[in-house]
């Protein structure tokens, strides 16, 4: 079994695992430290923002194991290499990649955004966990782009192990729906818009933090001089003079300061909302000043409109690129279609355009010398073609004229043996001899006019003289001409033909010639003394007669490869009976008939199918 397919479930759990625990991972230890985050809120909230993560990646693990699990029988077919496989089960197999990557993203970032705001631990305020959240975001979306390649590389592998003619019918089906046209420049959108906008906002978080950190920073500043300010007595006759107001100020720009009694030593306490308190000792007890640690808002409006830019323009820039490799790769399927088409064949126009991509030029290079190879294969096929059919009609001239001039003289030889025999002073030897000389003259002239028809057959010369005539004389012509083609072989022939048979019009002596053929093979392969031949309706408007092969040697399979003509005969083959087996084929074809072999009464015959009116 091939483990592309058969370990693809486990390797797409395997992989949502791996980029869920690595995504956790990284974020837990990157996003503190680019937002500045320090003490309980730096662990407080990379534990958080890590636990989300990993809760939702592995409930998106389950569910896309559950999913998986109803691809399992597609999934043995293709590892065993069974052909048994549907183009829409290889289709939705194909889509699952892209329903992954969403049903892992999905729960990843839910779990994210539930452990940081609605859940978020007491050191974070509200800003810092939209931040937060934000930013972990950011870097799940970020990973996703590689996630989606390693699953479409695992998902295309095991998509490779389909029968070639069924994905031909999945792309077909995809392209007469549409579904092909845009998607090459809608993934080209979004390989180049995700990474900087996903760039452009953990910029903007990161920028937001550090402006957070220092605006926190300078407002602790604030809290300690203010305290000194205001809540420490000064020197001269009035020493909290003027204090009250300062206090008042103060409040109105959000720093609540108050003293103590007792002295305390200097402290920063983070408090619920993002409040800070700082404590400090003054000469006399202690104060104390809360505050919000930063009135930094989580993104600015100029931030926000640069990242906005920037996305557009990579989106334009995207669209631009997917649409100059859509239309490369829709010339170079153009391409890929024609081959072998005439415009290819023929060279007059140019295979491949000029590509903008370099793996599409690749390509389109491939197509043009693959195109090239077609032309010149075409043109040796065509000159092949040519030469046989030249050869063909010379053969066929050949033939024509040689028979032709054989069969004078033969007749003139078989007519004078028929004179001599006719005498009355010839001896017992001398009519035996004139036997001899009559059958093998006779075989020769069957022969010879095979070789004939066979010329006219090839050269599409042959006429049919059509007549109605009985079944029962057509056969029996055909057994006595099969006794003439056979070297004097007694061989007994029980004819089994049906009453009351309908006349059927066909040439006489052509078909009885033809006939004549397959009588003659069974007798001179025939094992037993016996040899059947069967005459019947095979339906009310066609006859069927069957030519037994009295011969355990020969099967079904074996009398077929007889009437093929690419099968040339053994060694041990009678060549003339060959061809006229394949002649015979031809004419009972010509005919409007047939010839298969069929098994009856457990040995192989001929049957020949013929119909009533030619």
């Amino acid at each position: 079994m091939n483990p592309a397919a058969s370990h693809l479930v486990r390797r797409v759990l395997g992989w949502f695992l791996t980029f869920t625990l690595l995504v956790a991972l990284v974020v837990a230890l990157l996003a503190p430290r680019l937002l500045l985050l320090s003490g309980e809120t730096a662990v407080e909230g990379a534990a958080a923002l890590g636990s989300g993560i990993l809760a939702g990646g592995a409930l998106a693990a389950l569910v896309r194991g559950i999913r998986l699990f109803r691809y399992r029988f597609l999934l043995r077919a293709l590892a065993v290499g069974s052909r048994a496989v549907e183009a829409h089960q290889l289709y939705e197999l194909g889509s699952e990649p892209r329903r992954s990557i969403v049903g892992w993203l999905v729960p990843s970032g839910l779990g994210a955004a539930v452990a940081t705001l609605p859940f978020a631990p007491r050191t974070l305020d509200p800003n810092t966990s939209v931040t937060l959240c934000l930013l972990g975001l950011t870097i799940l979306t970020a990973a996703s782009l590689p996630l989606f390649v390693v699953l479409r590389t695992t998902f295309a592998r095991a998509l490779m192990l389909a029968p070639p003619e069924v994905m031909r019918e999945v792309v077909e089906d995809a392209d007469r729906l549409g579904h092909i046209a845009g998607r090459v420049a809608r993934r080209m959108v979004l390989a180049v818009t995700l990474p900087v906008l996903c760039l452009a906002v953990g910029a903007s978080l990161i920028v937001v933090g550090h402006l957070r950190r220092a605006d926190e920073r300078s407002r602790e500043e604030t809290a300690r001089t203010l305290a000194r300010a205001t809540l420490e007595p000064g020197p001269g006759p009035l020493p909290w003079a003027g204090i009250p107001d300062a206090l008042l100020q103060a409040r109105a720009l959000g720093f609540y300061a108050y003293s103590q009694k007792d002295s305390e030593d200097y402290r920063v306490e983070r408090g619920r909302a993002g409040r800070l308190t700082v404590t400090m000792p003054l000469d006399r007890g202690s104060a104390s000043v809360e505050f919000t640690a930063s009135t930094a808002t989580v993104v600015s409006p100029w931030v926000l409109l640069v990242a906005l830019v920037a996305t557009a323009v990579a989106a334009l820039l995207g669209m631009l690129i997917g649409r100059a490799l859509s239309e490369d790769l829709s010339s170079a399927t153009r391409d890929v279609r024609e081959l072998g088409t005439e415009a290819v064949m023929e060279g007059g126009r140019r295979v491949v355009r000029s590509a903008r991509f370099h793996v599409v030029a690749q390509l389109g290079s491939a197509i043009a010398r693959l195109a090239g190879r077609f032309r010149v294969f075409a043109r040796a096929q065509e000159r092949s073609i040519d030469a046989r059919n030249a050869a063909a009609r010379t053969r066929g001239l050949f033939f024509a004229s040689v028979s032709h001039d054989l069969k004078s003289p033969l007749n003139a030889i078989l007519g004078f043996t028929e004179l001599v025999r006719r005498a009355q002073f010839i001896t017992l030897g001398q009519a035996e001899s004139l036997f001899v000389i009559e059958r093998r003259g006779r075989e020769l002239l069957a022969l010879i006019e095979t070789i004939l028809d066979a010329a006219r057959v090839e050269a599409g010369q042959l006429t049919l003289v059509l007549d109605s005539v009985n079944a029962d004389s057509v056969i029996e012509q055909a057994v006595q001409k099969g006794r003439d083609l056979i070297d004097g072989r007694e061989v007994q022939v029980v004819l089994e033909i049906a009453p009351n048979l309908p006349k059927f019009r066909v040439d006489r002596v052509r078909l009885s010639r033809a006939l004549a053929t397959f009588v003659a093979y069974a007798m001179r392969e025939a094992t037993t003394p016996a040899l059947r031949i069967a005459a019947g309706l095979e339906s009310p408007r066609a006859i069927r007669i069957e030519i037994e092969v009295p011969s355990e040697r020969f099967r079904e399979t074996d009398l077929s490869g007889l009437l093929k003509p690419p099968d040339a005969p053994g060694a041990a083959e009678h060549r003339g009976l060959a061809l006229a087996l394949r002649l015979g084929r031809s004419i009972v074809e010509l005919h409007g008939g047939t010839v298969a072999p069929v098994r009856r009464a457990g040995v192989g015959a001929f049957a020949v199918v013929l119909p009533i009116a030619a």
